[in-house]
C-alpha cells in the first residue's frame, strides 16, 4: 500500500466542511511526484459524480503545502476561502461535477 483516498461526510472537524463530502488523501513520501494521487483522486471523484450526481466535494489543505495546492487545482477544485487554523493558513476549495459540464 502506498497511500489512501477517502471520501467521507465531514462531521465538523473543519467548520466550512461540516455536513459536506470531503476528499482526503495521504501517500507515503516515496510515492510523491509520480501522479498516483492525481490518478487515484480523479478516479474517486469520477465514481462519486456517478454515484451522487451534482453533489459537491470539498477539500482543505494548508496553503504552504504547494503539492497539495497544485493537486487541488489539477482536480478542478476552486477556492472558496482561506482561513487561519492549527497555526497556519488553510485553503478551502470545492469541486462540483455540475460545473465541469457547463
Amino acid at each position: 500500500m502506498i497511500g489512501q483516498i477517502t471520501l467521507y461526510r465531514d462531521t465538523g472537524h473543519i467548520r466550512q466542511a461540516a455536513g459536506r463530502t470531503e476528499l482526503g488523501y495521504l501517500f507515503l513520501p516515496q510515492a510523491w511526484g509520480h501522479g498516483y494521487a492525481a490518478e487515484a483522486c480523479a478516479a474517486a471523484l469520477d465514481w462519486f459524480a456517478s454515484a451522487l450526481p451534482g453533489e459537491p466535494v470539498v477539500l482543505a489543505t494548508q496553503t504552504a503545502n504547494v503539492r497539495s495546492m497544485r493537486l487541488a487545482a489539477k482536480l478542478g477544485f476552486t477556492e472558496v476561502e482561506r482561513f487561519e487554523e492549527w497555526g497556519a493558513e488553510q485553503w478551502f476549495g470545492m469541486w462540483s461535477p455540475a460545473t465541469l459540464s457547463d
